[in-house]
């Protein structure tokens, strides 16, 4: 009896079957599994065998929050020495293509957990005369809470962030424009984090969407982690002012879960440090704004880093506890930033301390204002009485 065969497969040159545009054709299903699921999953026709030359994808999700533990037993047809016609595709992300999964062939165990809440399982039969078969058993568990991680350890002198360096970055978009208008971050699968003064720019939910996952958003062809949610609900602080930039927080609500991933997921929210001043440390900022006062805005996803300054010595106009300064000569947020978190590096993780709120020029010799996050932390959680949030 031949052992089982288990290979990475590192990039599309080195598919090991011919990609047919009909793969999967005539197999393509989808499961949806509760927080207490264990089930089995069969190949087609099992205990009998697949037909020979067939192919049939699995995408399976658990609610958000859980992950899926998948242990398959696999009897798979591979005449000779060398695994070359059947292969079963299992990618921990739940990507739809067998591209970039591991895959495995012969005969024996392969035990896979999902990064997240989505696994998809896939074989693939190039053989015109031989047919295997596998069954796998997938039990869906709770996932350790985890916020602020990065793919990586409009902005005015600043770089070009990297491919979902900042996975909890949401871009603002207007559907009919199709431009970025402000930021948010994502502070749980159904909620984006946003600055007051950005949802006055909105006439109604029809009018905003959140583009998370992205770097460069008019092409959209530069990460597979980009996707566009539409929003429900507008929550923003009921006594925001418009002239002091008072309260500038609010929430978006969006219509359907978001996918988290390697390069989407929740920032982490500082619970943990609401005495702080964060006076003297480095945050970094981020945004599809303008890089320069006026000026044209950018369409990556652009970063920089500020210097957090003590209320007590910023010269900007309406500061008070409900707010934090930022400076940095050269280097600012600028035009339609707004909405943006401060992003506070710690060993493992990023926290938003803050949501770009006003300024009075871009990189002008006056500091930035931000709202202060720890300030706003319990109407955070009384307006998200759903959420269980993660504290690291």
């Amino acid at each position: 009896m031949k052992w089982l065969y288990a290979v990475v497969v590192l990039s599309t040159f080195y598919w090991t079957t011919p990609v047919r545009t009909d793969w999967f054709d005539s197999c393509d299903r989808q499961f949806q599994l509760t927080n207490v699921a264990d089930v089995t999953l069969n190949s087609p026709f099992y205990p009998a065998n697949y037909p020979a030359g067939s192919s049939c994808r699995f995408v399976v999700r658990a609610p958000p929050g859980y992950t899926i533990q998948a242990t398959c037993t696999l009897n798979m047809a591979n005449p000779g020495s060398a695994c070359t016609t059947d292969f079963l595709y299992v990618s921990t992300e739940g990507f739809a293509s067998p591209v970039g999964s591991e895959y495995f062939c012969g005969k024996g165990q392969v035990s896979r957990k999902s990064l997240f809440n989505k696994l998809t399982i896939s074989y693939i039969s190039a053989s015109s005369t031989n047919a295997g078969s596998f069954t796998c058993r997938l039990v869906v568990q709770p996932q350790e809470c985890d916020c602020g991680w990065s793919r990586t350890a409009k902005i005015v002198g600043g770089s070009e962030a990297g491919v979902n360096e900042y996975t909890a970055m949401v871009g603002l978009l207007d559907p009919l424009t199709v431009n970025v208008f402000c930021s948010g971050a994502i502070i749980s699968s159904r909620y984006v984090l946003t600055a007051a003064h950005c949802t006055r720019a909105i006439p109604n939910v029809s009018r905003v969407q959140a583009l998370v996952g992205d770097h460069d958003y008019r092409t959209g062809l530069d990460t597979p982690y980009s996707a566009i949610y539409n929003i429900e609900r507008i929550v923003a602080h009921e006594y925001y002012s418009e002239q002091s930039r008072d309260n500038d927080i609010a929430l978006l609500r969006t219509t359907a879960e978001m996918d988290f991933n390697r390069g989407v997921g929740p920032i982490c929210l500082p619970f943990s440090y609401s005495t702080y001043s964060f006076a003297g440390l480095l945050v970094d900022i981020a945004g599809w704004g303008t890089t320069s006062f006026g000026g044209q805005m950018s369409t990556v996803l652009r970063k920089t880093t500020l210097t957090v300054l003590q209320n007590a010595n910023c010269t900007a106009p309406y500061v008070n506890d409900q707010k934090v300064c930022t400076f940095a000569v050269g280097r600012d947020s600028c035009q339609y930033d707004s909405g943006g978190p401060l992003f506070l590096r710690g060993v493992q993780r990023m926290y938003t301390i803050g949501i770009i709120s006003y300024g009075s020029a871009c990189a002008a010799s006056t500091p930035s204002v931000a709202s202060r996050v720890t300030y706003y932390l319990n109407w955070i959680r009384q307006n998200t009485p759903e959420v269980s949030y993660c504290v690291k």
